[in-house]
């Protein structure tokens, strides 16, 4: 077990954000992180937990469904960094899928998480983040 949260956070923190863009949108992936922490904290921290990374995932991914509730298809970058045109249509597409979906696309295809980890950190059965990548698969063919 880590020994402060402080460091608990410093660990995870640069992953935590590239997730809550991927999902949330780069605009709201800070102001995600920071309810989060400041959720975690008042129920007594991070060094209370065995397996901090899963639950900061899992929080992540709760607090940023509630940040999309009113508007669920967020751009994935405030300002694209990408220029080609079919980048910016697959980026917008994979940003329109069901946040679930999308966290499990992200997970798994850009950052390269295994099935195995990309569920833990969803807090879900292997079976449903491949179930999640299925449907995106099939969503993402038909509109691409």
């Amino acid at each position: 077990m880590e020994s402060t949260d402080e460091s608990i956070y410093n660990k995870h923190r640069d992953d935590l954000v590239a997730f809550a863009a991927g999902i949330a949108g780069a605009d709201n992936a800070e102001d995600v992180l920071s309810a989060v922490m400041v959720k975690v904290l008042r129920r007594g921290g991070l060094v209370r937990l065995d397996e901090p990374r899963p639950y900061l995932f899992k929080a992540v991914l709760n607090e940023a469904r509630s940040v999309l509730r009113g508007s669920p298809n967020l751009p994935l970058l405030s300002e694209p960094q990408v220029h080609d045109s079919r980048e910016v249509e697959v980026l917008d597409a994979v940003m329109r899928l069901p946040l679930r979906q999308r966290a499990a696309v992200f997970l798994v295809y850009w950052e390269g998480e295994s099935i195995a980890d990309a569920a833990a950190l969803m807090g879900t059965a292997p079976g449903t983040v491949k179930r999640y990548l299925h449907i995106a698969r099939r969503h993402l063919k038909g509109v691409l």
